[in-house]
């Protein structure tokens, strides 16, 4: 099943994230790791019990099929031909098992495969191996307004370096961000409503953990399909680290280039 599918290394992905932007073409890029597929087959994440709506939310954010939307989930191993320089167990390398559950969830959920899958560790591999590609991602999001979705604890300052001053906060708790769903899409809908519907092109950062991909769900079919004149960008990991966070496995085996990045963006 895997072997109709193209799928898309780091570099090209975070490429066309960027050429999205840079000429605002409207766009999402969605990233299912573990969790969601845990959350799917009603298994805790670390960070989210198991929840039907979520469940649900997720379902739905995965079986969207639209060109403008990037799909990504864990795809780099040895089988595939998909392992980058650099990648080896624990360090965004999955074993084949893993990836041949994640597909399989994928399609009897859905139905179907997306025609590609994008990676979803992208910025974080690029940020150790290509960074002036994250750099000039972020260059190219400060020069539009910002609505940032997610955990509450980062600065304003820091969230005004990698996004630019024009950045509006929708704070979420760091775990269970679902259950402020309701607060999040009211949230969404007045800052929409009175700033940004008439936008010729504005930018979402995401990042609220498996929530992420719940909102979004509710992001395309709400505003998406309607007036698409904004990117949704699915950020990660890599945030933490760059706030000072030491959150996932990799960055303690591959640590990203922190200063030259936040000392150029």
């Amino acid at each position: 099943m895997s072997n109709l599918t193209d799928y898309v290394n780091c570099n090209n992905t975070v490429k066309e994230i960027y050429d999205f932007i840079k000429n605002k073409k409207s766009g999402m890029y969605l990233r299912f790791g573990d969790g969601d597929f845990n959350l799917v087959e009603n298994m805790d994440d670390l960070l989210a019990k198991a929840n039907n709506n979520l469940k649900e939310m997720i379902i739905e954010s995965m079986s969207i099929r639209d060109d403008r939307v990037l799909m990504c989930i864990p795809h780099h191993c040895k089988e595939l031909n998909t392992l980058e320089e650099g990648m080896y167990p624990g360090n965004h390398e999955y074993p084949y098992h893993y990836i041949e559950r994640f597909l399989r969830i994928l399609k009897v959920k859905t139905n179907n495969l997306p025609n590609k899958i994008y990676t979803n560790v992208a910025l974080s591999y690029c940020s150790v191996h290509n960074p002036d590609l994250v750099v000039d991602l972020h260059k190219q999001i400060k020069q539009y307004n910002v609505i940032y979705i997610g955990n509450f604890i980062f600065s304003d300052e820091f969230l005004k370096k990698l996004f630019g001053e024009n950045i509006n906060r929708i704070n979420t708790n760091s775990n269970n961000a679902f259950e402020q769903f309701n607060f999040v899409m009211n949230e969404l809908n007045k800052l929409i409503q009175e700033k940004f519907k008439n936008s010729e092109y504005y930018v979402i950062i995401i990042a609220a953990g498996c929530a992420s991909r719940a909102f979004s769900s509710v992001i395309y079919s709400n505003f998406f399909i309607n007036n698409p004149n904004f990117f949704l960008f699915d950020y990660g990991s890599l945030l933490d680290y760059l706030y000072g966070l030491n959150t996932r496995a990799y960055m303690d085996l591959m640590p990203p280039k922190k200063k030259y990045i936040l000392d150029n963006i």
